[in-house]
């Protein structure tokens, strides 16, 4: 049987080609993921198009489809998505999900800022597939989370089709331009960004932690299933515990 150990369901947006080998290719034996996708309209990574998305019911739809595949907790998979509308949007997104499936859910930013406290950042780089308009929102969202943002640069791609084709190079420059030494942890921002086979060699480069989206979804997704596994091939994150209180 296919996740015998725990199965983690994913609302992706229908454009995003990353989120879920991502996250298939991080999970230990034992752990399955599935997804259930939504539309981001016009495929546009922008505050409107974002806001749009989630201004129905089709996240809702998502996570009650999700129970079917039996899965213990569900992640809202998409970084922008899930804090544009500032500090508290992703609890709220977290309340509709548990409403609508009756399952333990999280954001993909409420994962990031769980694995920034793991991982004891304080101030952060942060490299971006995103506009500049979505970079300033991401960095008020960070600060008024109590993090330093010592850099927030972003390769002005306008839609997710474009993010999903960047790889682990593109990520690896993207770092070294907003690495700072003020900096003690670095955050690769999105979903759709293939970059999870950059960060062993980012963290041996530039010194410090790294997380990534998917990263921090799957650990918070991971611990929240009970499932405790060390796994340094993916980095410093994943070999980390998850104490009491960092997931919420």
């Amino acid at each position: 049987m296919y996740g015998e150990r725990g199965r983690i369901g994913l609302i992706t947006l229908a454009t995003d080609t990353s989120v879920l080998p991502e996250y298939q290719r991080a999970a230990p034996p034992g752990v399955a993921v599935y997804a259930a996708p939504i539309v981001l309209p016009r495929g546009e990574v922008t505050p409107e198009a974002l806001d749009a998305m989630l201004a129905d019911d089709r996240l809702e739809r998502a996570a009650a489809l999700l129970v079917w595949a039996g899965v213990g907790v569900v992640v809202f998979a998409c970084t922008s998505g899930s804090l544009i509308h500032g500090v508290g949007w992703d609890r709220r997104l977290v309340a509709r999900i548990e409403t609508a499936c009756g399952l333990p859910a999280t954001t993909t930013a409420t994962a990031v800022l769980a694995a920034l406290r793991a991982v004891g950042a304080e101030q952060v780089a942060v490299a971006t597939p995103y506009l500049d308009r979505v970079n300033a929102i991401e960095r008020t969202f960070l600060e008024d989370s109590r993090f330093a943002v010592a850099a927030i640069e972003g390769l002005q791609c306008a839609t997710d089709s474009a993010i999903g084709q960047l790889g682990p190079e593109d990520a690896m420059r993207a770092a070294a331009r907003v690495d700072r030494p003020a900096a003690n942890a670095l955050f690769i921002s999105c979903t759709n960004w293939h970059c999870l086979a950059a960060v062993p060699a980012l963290e041996a480069r530039h010194g410090k932690p790294v997380v990534t989206s998917n990263l921090a979804g799957i650990w918070v997704a991971l611990r929240r299933l009970g499932i405790a596994d060390a796994l340094p091939q993916h980095g410093r994150l994943l070999t980390l515990p998850a104490e009491e209180g960092v997931l919420t």
